[in-house]
């Protein structure tokens, strides 16, 4: 029930970051530009990326729960990592170019005053901001399992954490540190560029299919080896696609078990794994006889499909 409630609310999210972060974007830029401070005007590139990542969620997620056809017989969950390939490039460009004008703002303009006292208030609003959506997405992301609101948390962490910096840059300011808040600019930038790279790796890795964590993966083997009948695990296959997880098994089982036994054994692994394997969406079991599995290992030889499957 708790999982079917926070899938709920993933839309929740997006529309949430929509609206919350579509405010922060106006206040900072416009008292960014307002104030002098190029650290709240690169700060508020956190919120404007934010944006975009919640409409991305609206349209992704409308896609991604759509049924298994024939076409796409394993969902199309991986929209997810498509759409967090997209942001992760839109990121990259954009802190980039802001990167090169806070790198010539600190060479070429003079830097006589500290930005006006209403930008801390501002940055001190961001930081609220962010810690509670922070607080509210990491629910929704361990529940649902969704790469991309796995991404929204992380990053209103990150945008919590630079609105900070940006609290400490204005500060400094004041008395009498000019050079900080261009200084944290051209920072902000910077690690926004280091969190789109990581984005833009994870999305690729995701629609590459690298095989799940080895802790989960540790997971799978250890409750195959639990069911009984099963006397090996000759291959496994383990990929995650948007927010659910496929597990692809070949066992090998007792050569006494006739063969609507061996399929009742494969039958239970595939129950097991799906009830006790959090967010596995498909599970497809093959199994072979153990001293099938015996005779293709002495042989060095790569085993071929099994006759009999599940």
């Amino acid at each position: 029930m708790q999982f079917n409630d926070c899938i709920k609310c993933s839309q929740k999210v997006a529309w949430s970051g929509i609206i919350v972060n579509t405010l922060l974007f106006i206040m900072k830029i416009s008292i960014g530009l307002m104030s002098g401070s190029k650290a709240l005007v690169a700060d508020s590139l956190y919120s404007l990326k934010d944006i975009a990542t919640a409409v991305v969620i609206i349209i992704s997620l409308k896609i991604s729960h759509k049924e298994i056809d024939a076409e796409h017989p394993y969902g199309h969950g991986k929209v997810e990592f498509i759409a967090t390939l997209l942001i992760s490039l839109f990121l990259i460009a954009s802190s980039m170019y802001l990167f090169t004008m806070a790198v010539d703002d600190i060479m070429n303009n003079p830097h006589d005053e500290p930005p006006h006292f209403i930008a801390i208030i501002a940055a001190l609003v961001s930081v609220l901001v962010n810690i509670y959506l922070y607080k509210f997405t990491r629910c929704v992301a361990f529940q649902s399992n969704s790469p991309l609101i796995k991404t929204v948390s992380f990053h209103n962490q990150a945008d919590a954490l630079s609105s900070s910096l940006v609290v400490i840059a204005l500060a400094g300011t004041h008395i009498g540190l000019l050079l900080l808040d261009p200084i944290v600019a051209v920072i902000e930038t910077l690690h926004l560029s280091i969190l789109s790279i990581i984005l833009l790796k994870d999305s690729y890795e995701g629609l590459m299919d690298k095989a799940l964590p080895e802790e989960t993966n540790n997971l799978i083997e250890k409750i195959t080896r639990k069911v009984k009948g099963v006397t090996s695990i000759q291959k496994m296959r383990t990929r995650q696609i948007g927010q659910n997880l496929s597990i692809d098994l070949i066992i090998g089982v007792n050569p006494t078990l006739t063969i609507n036994e061996a399929k009742e054994v494969a039958e239970v692994v595939e129950e097991d794994l799906l009830v006790q394997v959090p967010h596995t969406a498909t599970v497809l079991v093959h199994f072979v006889s153990h001293k099938e599995d015996e005779k293709e290992q002495e042989k060095g030889a790569i085993l071929q499909e099994p006759e009999v499957s599940t």
